[in-house]
């Protein structure tokens, strides 16, 4: 979105890859001047962060994706964790064992949560209004997942459905969208999860 160059190191999801880094490249991160060992972890120049969000919040303040006043912080704030909520009750299913059985419940409470936050949205598109913030990116993000696993469950949450389609409208980020790129098929969890979401 801000157009700025940056290499993205990923993991395959591999028994190899997985003994290579926690058994010699997680260690060495403290060697590398990083606080926290943890994946994800950002670089840039002498700043070295990890933990997906902290670095989220880095990011936004240094490319103006920050609320910039006490009402916008608070709304943000609540976003934020709101979605985090989100990935969190997504990903303890997907990785739990009793996926089968403990599906219907999760997806009762999911309506309950997704028809308070598509309330919380209002008119937007985004979560500032027509302001875009980091925050943006990440409901983008969890709630597509979600959504790949219970897409009914999106189709009247109008506000929503708008917010998401805000972001994919983005001239910044339409190319990527439309590109062979992002619609190769991929995993959204391990494949050795219950819900992997290999092919959306």
């Amino acid at each position: 979105y801000t157009g700025i160059e940056w290499n993205d190191n990923q993991l395959e999801l591999t028994m190899e890859q997985f003994n290579q880094y926690f058994g010699v490249d997680k260690p060495a991160m403290f060697e590398r001047g990083f606080q926290l060992a943890n994946l994800p972890y950002l670089e840039d120049g002498d700043v070295k962060l990890t933990q997906s969000v902290a670095i989220c919040r880095y990011l936004a303040r240094k490319h103006g994706l920050a609320p910039s006043s006490e009402p916008e912080l608070q709304r943000c704030d609540m976003a934020e964790q709101e979605v985090m909520d989100y990935r969190t009750g997504y990903a303890r299913l997907c990785y739990d064992p009793n996926f089968d059985e403990k599906k219907e419940e999760y997806l009762k409470n999911l309506e309950k949560k997704l028809t308070a936050f598509n309330r919380f949205l209002g008119d937007g598109p985004f979560i500032l209004g027509s302001k875009i913030c980091y925050v943006d990116f990440m409901m983008y993000e969890y709630l597509s997942q979600v959504k790949a696993l219970a897409p009914d469950h999106f189709k009247d949450k109008d506000n929503i459905n708008k917010a998401l389609a805000a972001i994919e409208a983005l001239p910044q980020l339409k190319a990527w969208f439309n590109s062979e790129e992002y619609k190769k098929p991929r995993y959204i969890n391990s494949p050795n999860s219950k819900f992997p979401g290999l092919g959306l």
